[in-house]
């Protein structure tokens, strides 16, 4: 199976407008933090604009389930991404709120966290690195060897993912999908040429192990 792209943390039409000619799987919409933070009505904007085969995901830390709803009501998302500390009674009341699949971040420290996290009832999860003080990974990586063999959820792998070493995590691990933001960008911005070097490099990774898959 091929593996599937998120680019995260899209902030202007010029971005739609890349996306739409390299078409990855998702992009994602971050409504918390600083650095990329995006409002509703940009993301409002920016989904009429987006081709219907690329999935949006709404990324969010700790928001109210309520404020959550508001953007899923919208229109705005595909998937909601939850970054946060968001504990299981949050997702049950999430669930009846919008219906919309959910994908979990975990921020890894040890394999329980995974293990943990595949309990909360979410759909997928997001394996990131885990910063001191910060809910996301900072463009870091964790160790892979953390990802424990009892998972069976299927997961995006996130956490200074570059279009060199995913190369290296294709060939030992089987994600769902592979999610990237700051390694795709020059000066803050998404960086076309390299987005597209990172898509190449992932398509590349799942062919050949594809071709390798046959047994004569």
């Amino acid at each position: 199976m091929q593996t599937r792209i998120k680019i995260c943390g899209l902030k202007t039409i010029e971005d739609i407008h890349m996306v739409n000619r390299l078409r990855p799987d998702y992009v994602g919409f971050v409504f918390a933090g600083r650095k990329r933070r995006i409002t509703y009505e940009q993301a409002e904007e920016m989904k009429r604009e987006l081709v219907p085969e690329i999935a949006s995901v709404g990324v969010f830390v700790n928001e109210e389930p309520e404020r959550v709803a508001d953007a899923a009501r919208c229109g705005i998302l595909d998937y909601i991404q939850l970054h946060g500390d968001e504990d299981a009674g949050y997702i049950r009341h999430l669930k009846e709120l919008t219906g919309q699949p959910l994908i979990k971040a975990v921020r890894v420290r040890n394999s329980e966290d995974i293990l943990r996290a595949q309990e909360l009832g979410t759909e997928y999860l997001l394996l990131d690195a885990c910063q001191e003080g910060e809910y996301g990974g900072a463009g870091e990586t964790f160790p892979w060897e953390m990802i424990p063999g009892e998972l069976t959820k299927p997961y995006f792998l996130a956490g200074g993912l570059d279009r060199f070493n995913v190369r290296a995590a294709l060939k030992i691990l089987k994600p769902l999908a592979v999610d990237v933001s700051s390694s795709v960008e020059t000066d803050g911005r998404k960086d076309e040429e390299k987005v597209r070097q990172f898509m190449e490099a992932v398509h590349y990774s799942s062919l050949y192990e594809s071709e390798n898959s046959y047994v004569c």
